[in-house]
């Protein structure tokens, strides 16, 4: 024993901070702490290092997870053997979940696959993993863990929905200025030991250039000429993968145009 805590403290320790972490994701936002405290029991937390693999796509599905810390990239890999990039996501986002809805069945019978791969992007994520089988039967048997998941599921549908329009239906520059812009405000409420961010106005840029240009649908070419010309115009400044952001209020002026 050190510090005072013998291996039971600090089983209860951890299973309190897991509760805690699970409170601010939108999926089990609705759920109350008696049903979410049978979810902590089944969970585990997991360390990544940058470029680990979490899952392939068509690997046999075990369950999702949630992000405490870091970036996770979903992605797919086309029949010609190019990658591409379907969410970047931050802390207190889920992934890997719609199988549990979708495919009870063939969790059951061991028969569900990951629909995509994912990847952590940053040394030391960490994330909670959900077990498939064991969350299903927590479910079957709660109806209020279930009923709470179900109005968080349908709030976070909501903003994807609304995130995917937004995307189709802006051109490249301002589908680049609303990832710069996102970036910037995710990359800010980051609480990490890394040191990715030197000022208040400045983030390092997760991924490649060529995987942001996967992302957004766009040529490399294309996204380097564009990231020159906010440059050339002062609204941000480029050293390698640094990104200052100049001018915060024009940028977002640009995306509303």
């Amino acid at each position: 024993m050190k510090n005072g805590f013998n291996n039971t403290d600090r089983s209860v320790v951890l299973k309190e901070i897991i509760l805690q972490q699970l409170k601010t994701f939108s999926l089990f936002s609705k759920v109350s702490d008696k049903e979410l405290a049978k979810v902590v029991t089944i969970s585990t937390v997991k360390k990544l290092k940058k470029s680990e693999i979490i899952f392939l796509e068509k690997d046999e599905y075990t369950g999702f997870y949630c992000i405490i810390e870091g970036i996770v990239k979903i992605y797919r890999v086309t029949r010609e053997g190019k990658e591409r990039i379907i969410h970047l996501m931050y802390n207190n986002n889920t992934f890997g979940e719609v199988p549990v809805f979708e495919n009870y069945e063939k969790i059951l019978k061991n028969n569900a696959k990951y629909p995509a791969s994912a990847m952590s992007l940053c040394e030391g994520t960490r994330i909670i993993h959900i077990p498939a089988k064991p969350f299903f039967e927590l479910m079957k048997n709660h109806y209020g863990l279930c009923m709470g998941m179900l109005s968080g599921l349908s709030a976070k549908l909501r903003i994807m929905q609304t995130q995917v329009v937004d995307v189709k239906s802006q051109d490249v520059t301002r589908r680049l200025i609303n990832y710069i812009l996102s970036e910037y405000n995710s990359r800010l409420s980051i609480k990490s030991r890394q040191t990715e961010i030197f000022s208040y106005n400045t983030f390092a840029l997760s991924i490649s250039k060529i995987d942001l240009s996967s992302y957004l649908g766009a040529t490399l070419e294309t996204v380097s000429r564009i990231f020159r010309r906010l440059q050339s115009e002062n609204y941000i400044t480029i050293k390698g993968k640094n990104i200052t952001v100049n001018n915060y209020e024009g940028l977002k002026k640009l995306l509303n145009a």
